[in-house]
């Protein structure tokens, strides 16, 4: 009998230490935080907290072509959520890379729709502009430009679709810089307050859907002027 209740007594302490254990919150083994988590302060200095003075009304290619509300007028060259070897090994690529169907020599970069620039960051060859935008219903997104070799617009900069934002790398830049670089890294943006640092440190399928819209979609659906309802109508 003594045997039993000493084995009980026991099974009662190992039970009473593990739930303490287990409610410390200081044994609680913490989640490893991400590689957007660990970089994401380093950017927010190239950040700025400003609002559009407008809403969006239309979207638009980023690029002047013979109709900017069509979208064959662009050329996919690298699809989203493919996974890339540069920088982070494996990271998923959050973005399109595109150029004009009908490319010259100098191609400027217009934004897809009103907003203002809150975000310049990186440089050659990866220099990047990040406007803001307000939705109809308030919500905010954001679309991201990289690769662009020349910039004209600084934050804070209010942009319509016929602001200049910078131009691309021609074809003999990129090749001197010993890359690829002579196209447009396209993201539509759900958050970014990751700085931009998710652009190439998205490791999973979470992440980047946390981050990012898949802008082909995104554009198929939205090319074209918003139809606003005015107030009082239905």
């Amino acid at each position: 009998m003594k045997t039993k209740i000493i084995i009980l007594i026991f099974v009662f302490a190992a039970i009473s230490v593990t739930a303490k254990l287990q409610s410390d919150p200081l044994t609680k083994k913490e989640k490893p935080k991400s590689y957007i988590e660990k970089d994401r302060e380093r950017w927010e200095p190239y950040y700025i907290d400003v609002q559009p003075n407008k809403t969006v009304d239309s979207w638009k290619v980023p690029f002047e072509t013979s109709n900017r509300f069509k979208l064959n007028t662009i050329r996919v060259i690298s699809k989203f959520g493919d996974p890339r070897l540069t920088f982070l090994k494996n990271h998923i690529h959050p973005a399109i890379d595109i150029v004009p169907a009908k490319p010259g020599e100098l191609i400027t970069v217009y934004p897809v729709a009103i907003g203002v620039v809150c975000s310049i960051h990186l440089g050659d060859p990866y220099k990047t502009v990040v406007i803001k935008h307000i939705m109809q219903d308030k919500s905010i997104i954001y679309s991201s430009y990289k690769h662009l070799q020349e910039i004209y617009v600084r934050n804070g900069t209010q942009v319509d679709q016929n602001t200049k934002l910078g131009r691309l790398y021609t074809h003999a830049e990129a090749q001197k810089l010993k890359g690829n670089y002579d196209h447009l890294h396209f993201e539509v943006r759900k958050s970014f307050d990751d700085f931009g640092c998710a652009s190439w440190l998205t490791m999973t399928k979470e992440e980047l859907n946390k981050y990012f819209y898949n802008p082909l979609d995104f554009l198929k659906n939205n090319l074209g002027v918003i139809n606003i309802i005015p107030a009082g109508r239905k």
